[in-house]
């Protein structure tokens, strides 16, 4: 079966999803590319997504894909207040029959998009970003045809504007989200509870010794795991201050920076001395990084919590951008696979207590391995095959 992923990189948690897609669907035999669907809009590159670059792009197209994630991480991180705002707006706007400005913004692409996946025989198209889906809905609704369109749902909750874009499928991560989806009126026939799809070097993990000695950490020191998210955070250094302080010489941090490289030179830059601090900038290893962590305080991001839940790393979700994080951080925290703590300084302490309380991590643990799906990868192949698990 020839399938085509679709991305947008806002955010890196859209791409990592459709990868985990992409590497399940390329392991059962089938034909399986990761484009931005920008480039697909445009026809510049067939080049396929790389886990070192992200989405595959040439000329003026990749500038425009990488100038969208820098708006974006800009507006989420300077004027979060504004861009939850935008959100809350966005949900009143879904309840309303009047398409959205994003529906009429992504159908313009609806004629050249339809065209890449006619000329290149794509079966299954399947999205994990909302813009693209917006543009599928259209090819789907003016270009009738087999093809076969389906929609990842990359959050824990039912996004503005997802039920707009009508499907043929819906994967959602998770059970309790089908009445919220159904609301927002997505037929329940088209709803498939496949968990957020994870990359099987997630599941198939190193055990924590291994880990460590993999990547040249203590094994007798706990290890606190830093992920600033896709669009970074701007307390990452107050938040590596107050764990370094409390813990003392017996502390290890690593620290994931992803795409910002600026934020990368900054903490770097800070703890350069400091052999306590590992800084590592954007990399294929996060799942080695969990599997050798004991804890992991990071933003709320839908891919990189429910990566975490499948190892079976205890969390502390600290900044959330008001919106899909927000909702991210309240669906997480009521299953009982993480704790909350918007304060950096209660964020501090809380880590340290819980790397000294085994029965709490144990707890969290257990409430992940109930609420996460690890093969989801694997059930989103499944529900394109036509199959039953």
């Amino acid at each position: 079966m020839k399938i085509l992923v679709l991305t947008r990189s806002t955010g890196e948690g859209h791409n990592r999803v459709a990868q985990a897609v992409r590497l399940i669907a390329q392991a059962r035999g089938h034909d399986c590319q990761v484009m931005d669907a920008m480039v697909v809009a445009g026809q510049e590159s067939t080049v396929e997504t790389s886990a070192e670059r992200g989405p595959g792009t040439s000329g003026w197209r990749a500038r425009s894909a990488d100038l969208a994630n820098k708006i974006y991480g800009w507006v989420a991180l300077k004027t979060p207040f504004a861009f939850g705002a935008v959100y809350a707006l966005g949900e009143v706007y879904t309840r309303t029959p009047i398409p959205s400005p994003i529906y009429f913004q992504n159908a313009k692409w609806a004629e050249a998009t339809q065209a890449y996946i006619e000329d290149h025989g794509y079966e299954v198209v399947v999205t994990t970003h909302l813009f693209p889906q917006e543009t599928l809905a259209v090819v789907r609704r003016l270009f009738p045809s087999k093809v076969r369109y389906l929609a990842v749902l990359t959050d824990y909750t039912c996004i503005p504007f997802f039920s707009e874009a009508m499907m043929d499928g819906f994967m959602i991560p998770h059970p309790d989200l089908v009445r919220e989806c159904v609301r927002g009126g997505i037929p329940r026939s088209r709803l498939y509870v496949t968990g957020m799809p994870v990359a099987p070097q997630f599941s198939q993990r190193l055990s924590k010794a291994e880990a460590r000695a993999k990547l040249g950490l203590l094994d007798d020191v706990p290890v606190f795991l830093v992920m600033s998210g896709g669009v970074g955070s701007m307390r990452t250094g107050e938040l590596c201050d107050g764990l370094l302080t409390v813990g003392g010489e017996d502390t290890q941090l690593v620290v994931l920076t992803g795409r910002r490289e600026d934020l990368f030179r900054q903490i770097a830059g800070r703890y350069q001395a400091d052999p306590r601090v590992k800084v590592v900038p954007f990399t294929d290893r996060v799942s080695d990084y969990m599997a050798a962590a004991d804890v992991l305080l990071t933003k709320p991001g839908g891919a990189s919590s429910a990566e975490a839940a499948v190892v079976g790393l205890p969390i502390i979700h600290t900044g959330a951008i008001p919106g899909n994080e927000t909702k991210n951080t309240r669906f997480f925290t009521q299953h009982g696979m993480s704790i909350h703590l918007p304060r950096v300084d209660a964020a501090v302490r809380a880590a340290h207590d819980l790397i000294n309380d085994e029965a709490a991590m144990e707890r969290m643990k257990a409430c992940q391995a109930r609420n996460v799906i690890a093969d989801s990868a694997e059930r989103v192949i499944a529900c394109i095959e036509g199959t039953v698990w």
